[in-house]
């Protein structure tokens, strides 16, 4: 590794001392063909181009090859040097470059290049600054959804150790999937992952849910370290303590002989096994397989852990001692742009919405919404502020700002269909501070909630009628 003056350094400095483990034979099921086709060779100019690191190099994944003839890449930002140290990791440490201000604009080139779907952007750790490269992300994050607003974004953060407020910039920022690795199991933390913390990792990913209940939260842990399968069950119940959704479990590799040894290979059948654990305990969705690794299949897994909230939301049994959730797809034929621009015309909810008795916009700061509603349901009639954040064409989302909740999340995507029509996904949930209406409402729930979504699309037929696909009607304001 060559520094900027062109002195060249050991690319792990804290690893020359120690004594050498001998990198063991891997067995059949893990080998993978070299990475040879053109469109690997596109994917790599492409980031040299942008001057952008990927973890797929620096971590030496196995799955680059496969993974980069399709066009996908994990961007890793905040530089090339990390200021940890762990055992597992072949990502250079040291001292780390200043940030790179251009660094968001091109990722979101490069992802508008590849024309990619979904994307997975993760980190080196950085101890040296203040908020640990927060506002990078956040900022990597807006870049991406004006350059392509069609693409999900995944983020797989450090776990901002002592940088208060960090977690909270991150996850308001709207993510679809907040991702944070556990790594290995807590009694293996001092030796594999000696610079953080097992617990604060777990409390990280409950925090996320509890800022954003609709965001996906995420997981991942290596196995082949000398964790017993007791310890590695024990790790899935914290987890699903912390409601997370997603649980990656994948084998680990040795990348030099001065890393952590392999224990052991872990077989394909043990993998199907943890898998089958893991779906049972309440993971909306698992990839386990001696290959898996956080980004791998990332754009696929994210389509089946949507789909997997729907179906499971779909076929619950409201009930009184369950905070109130509902989520449902619809496949209407209208553009996104369409159902978009309706359902970002907040003041005119009071004119079809059946619950629905006043509404007026507060302010406007450029995609930001606050508005005000007054809604009124059976002898239920309560005043609200909330806070819409619109990206346009793509999704809404919509926070409690004031009023009678403890909190209050909603949020709808738009997502075209090859037929010229639109997916539209609504998930929302709530909590009001008095129990006593919260138990009434709950009892109304689902049916104000289905009236509603309804209503919108009643509202599109009489907007733009039954075969839709007409000119946008624009939103007001």
């Amino acid at each position: 590794m060559s520094t900027p003056s062109g002195v060249t350094t050991p690319r792990h400095p804290e690893k020359v001392g120690k004594p050498d483990n001998p990198i063991k034979r891997k067995p059949d099921w893990i080998r993978v063909k070299a990475p040879v086709s053109a469109e690997y060779h596109a994917t790599r100019k492409l980031m040299r181009d942008l001057s952008l690191h990927t973890v797929c190099e620096e971590a030496a994944c196995p799955n680059i090859g496969e993974c980069w003839a399709k066009g996908h890449a994990t961007v890793m930002i905040l530089g090339a040097t990390c200021t940890r140290a762990c055992a597992f990791c072949n990502v250079a440490t040291g001292l780390p470059d200043k940030l790179d201000p251009h660094e968001p604009a091109n990722v979101a080139r490069a992802v508008a290049g590849l024309k990619l779907t979904h994307v997975v952007v993760t980190s080196v750790d950085r101890d040296d600054l203040d908020d640990g490269g927060a506002a990078q992300f956040v900022q990597v994050i807006r870049e991406i959804r004006a350059a392509a607003p069609d693409t999900t974004i995944e983020v797989l953060t450090p776990d901002f150790l002592r940088k208060e407020g960090a977690i909270e910039a991150v996850a308001r920022a709207k993510p679809d999937v907040y991702n944070h690795n556990l790594e290995t199991v807590p009694r293996l933390y001092a030796a594999i992952r000696p610079g953080a913390r097992y617990f604060h990792s777990l409390r990280l990913l409950d925090q996320v849910k509890r800022i954003d209940r609709s965001l996906f939260t995420k997981s991942g842990i290596m196995v082949g370290l000398g964790e017993s399968r007791e310890e590695v069950l024990q790790v899935m119940d914290d987890l699903r303590t912390a409601d997370v959704d997603f649980l990656t479990i994948g084998q680990y590799l040795q990348p030099t002989p001065k890393h952590a040894a392999v224990e052991r290979f872990v077989t394909p059948e043990e993998f199907e096994s943890y898998r089958a654990f893991a779906l049972a305990k309440g993971f909306l969705q698992v990839s386990a397989s001696p290959l898996t690794r956080s980004s791998y299949h990332a754009g696929d897994d994210f389509r089946a852990l949507r789909a997997a909230r729907v179906a499971k939301l779909a076929d619950a049994t409201p009930s009184l001692a369950a905070m109130p959730t509902h989520a449902e797809r619809r496949v209407l034929p209208y553009t996104p742009e369409q159902l978009f621009n309706l359902v970002a015309d907040v003041e005119r909810y009071p004119e079809f919405l059946p619950w629905c008795l006043a509404a007026r916009v507060r302010r406007r700061e450029g995609r930001t919404i606050h508005a005000d509603l007054v809604i009124g349901f059976r002898m239920v009639r309560e005043r609200f502020t909330s806070k819409v954040d619109l990206t346009p064409s793509q999704r809404i989302d919509v926070a409690y700002s004031d009023g009678p909740f403890k909190h209050l999340n909603n949020h709808w995507i738009f997502e075209a269909t090859a037929d010229g029509g639109c997916e539209i996904d609504f998930y929302v949930d709530f909590e009001f501070r008095n129990r006593v209406l919260q138990k009434l409402i709950e009892v109304l729930f689902h049916e104000a909630v289905r009236r509603m979504v309804s209503a919108f699309e009643a509202r599109a037929r009489a907007l733009y009628g039954t075969a839709g696909h007409r000119a946008p009607t624009p939103a007001r304001g």
